[in-house]
């Protein structure tokens, strides 16, 4: 069975540089300020800042997500 994404996360640090995108699945599609992300290519851990649910395409939802590098 094929899991198709509820939504996918573009990440940016809080002075904007990119960090690539996620892809959440239902039930964990929305962001939390707050929450610990622990699955990033070029990092071990980030803290979300802040978040804004950008326009949805082809029924995903798109937000762009600010994090805080921990490690």
């Amino acid at each position: 069975m094929t899991r198709i994404p509820a939504a996918v996360w573009f990440l940016r640090t809080e002075d904007g540089q990119p960090l690539g995108q996620l892809y959440r699945y239902e039930g964990n599609e929305m962001p939390v300020t707050g929450a610990v992300l622990t699955d990033g290519a070029s990092w071990n851990r980030a803290e979300v800042v802040e978040y804004q649910e950008l326009l949805s395409t082809c029924a995903i939802r798109r937000f762009r997500v600010v994090v805080r590098l921990l490690e």
